[in-house]
């Protein structure tokens, strides 16, 4: 091939380039009409980013930001997330399912509220009915710190979560007085029941995948991080024989930044990458943001 040639093949894949990035994506509008407005505004920004997302932004809707979805919140709520959440800790999805059923139905339906829960945790007999709907013993561990922590700190609670730009102090509020409760619960606490809009969390197994999958046709931008990475945070994912390639921690935050400040939503795009599968995906999307 002649210098020429190659010359007139660069200039060719520059012209094509231009032109996709010339090219006007936009949200169709009856898609945006089910949505609230800050999830749209979140979707044009990370679309001018990269106007490659749409496909798979459209693909469902996301159920956390329908506006069918977007009640105020009580403490209760946000107990019940935490509760479900402590739940379903290391088991399937299927198995919380069914015990979170039976501790329901052993108040009657209803999912007790904190004060309720607070006051029957200091009866031992309450104790082994709730070992009973199949809630480990840790577990129940858990749900008395977690039911000793809203009762006994309201208004201190209240206050906590109503206010903004304060991520990291809630997260250490949570890990910090709830047994039980790690960074990335909270990070989910973050965005499902507080509907944070800018939170990260590199660690998950599945925003690894996703990202892996993000970069994989985009080698110019795993340059470009590589060469403004600073302190090194290495990945914590066994290194088994995944069809994937695994990027350590601070690449995957960085991938994420040109998204700020909406990285809760780019967190449900990288999760729908994730699969080979989008509409199991989008299944499990709703099971996680439904608790």
């Amino acid at each position: 091939m002649t210098k020429r040639s190659i010359e007139e093949m660069e200039e060719h894949e520059a012209s094509l380039k231009n032109n996709l990035e010339n090219i006007k994506v936009e949200l169709p509008k009856d898609f945006q009409d089910r949505h609230v407005e800050v999830f749209n505004t979140a979707c044009k920004l990370i679309l001018k980013q990269d106007p490659s997302l749409l496909n798979i932004i459209v693909a469902n809707d996301s159920p956390l930001y329908l506006k069918t979805n977007s009640g105020e919140r009580t403490l209760q709520d946000h107990f019940i997330k935490l509760a479900s959440a402590v739940i379903s800790q290391q088991i399937s999805g299927s198995a919380s399912k069914s015990i979170k059923k039976r501790f329901i139905e052993l108040y009657d339906d209803v999912f007790p509220t904190y004060t309720r829960l607070y006051e029957d945790m200091k009866n031992p007999e309450k104790q082994k009915a709730i070992i009973g709907c199949g809630v480990s013993r840790r577990k129940v561990s858990y749900m008395e710190s977690l039911a000793t922590y809203f009762a006994e700190n309201e208004e201190k609670i209240r206050e906590l979560f109503q206010r903004e730009d304060n991520d990291e102090e809630v997260i250490e509020d949570l890990v910090s007085n709830i047994k039980g409760i790690g960074p990335w619960t909270a990070k989910m606490f973050l965005i499902t029941s507080l509907r944070r809009i800018d939170v990260f969390a590199p660690e998950d197994v599945g925003i690894a995948r996703g990202c892996s999958r993000y970069l994989s046709d985009k080698p110019d931008l795993v340059k470009k991080l590589m060469s403004d990475r600073k302190a090194i945070k290495k990945s914590k994912i066994k290194h088994k024989k995944l069809k994937w390639k695994i990027y350590d921690e601070d690449i995957i935050e960085l991938c994420a930044e040109q998204f700020t400040p909406y990285r809760s939503i780019f967190m449900f795009i990288l999760w729908r990458l994730s699969s080979t599968d989008v509409n199991a995906m989008i299944k499990t999307e709703k099971d996680f943001v439904r608790g």
